[in-house]
């Protein structure tokens, strides 16, 4: 389930206030696995959060807990995610636009474990440029609460992402 809004706020400036809200929810086939039921997702069905357009403060898919990172710090994804986007788009000069933004998510192994208090936010900043082959933006996303999942692996606090088109 998801849903934008963007809303062009009255100013002489243009500027342009952007909400997004995602979330899933999956449910695994129970299968015999040696002698044992396992109720999973294949790894390609499972969620994913993390990177330029999900939550920007963390890299590609390392958003997570201790049950969807491994110890080495890979992504396994999970059974359920929540996504949550806000970013105000000010027009600056011709075809540039800075923008500043909090994302917000989790993901989580089951979906029964989808839990609205356990959200990880971050924040950021960026700047767009309308090319005329699509928008072409830099954005610098700040982990707002930085964790030690497994002792010695330590989130990054900052990452910077460059991607075309809007991160939503």
């Amino acid at each position: 389930l998801q849903g934008f809004y963007y809303h062009r706020l009255p100013a002489q400036r243009r500027i342009v206030l952007a909400l997004g809200a995602r979330l899933g929810l999956a449910h695994g086939f129970t299968r015999d696995l040696n002698g044992q039921i396992v109720q999973d997702l294949p790894a390609s069905e499972r969620f994913f959060a993390g990177g330029d357009t999900t939550v920007r403060g963390f890299t590609l898919d390392r958003l997570g807990d201790e049950e969807t990172i491994t110890p080495a710090g890979f992504p396994t994804g999970g059974n359920s995610v929540i996504v949550l986007n806000s970013e105000l788009r000010i027009g600056v000069l011709g075809p540039l636009t800075a923008t500043g933004f909090v994302d917000a998510g989790n993901v989580f192994l089951k979906a029964s474990d989808l839990d609205l208090t356990n959200i990880r936010p971050t924040a950021g900043f960026g700047v767009m440029y309308r090319s005329p082959v699509g928008p072409i933006r830099v954005d610098l996303g700040f982990n707002l609460d930085p964790r030690e999942l497994h002792p010695g692996v330590q989130e990054r606090s900052r990452v910077l992402h460059i991607l075309l088109g809007q991160p939503f």
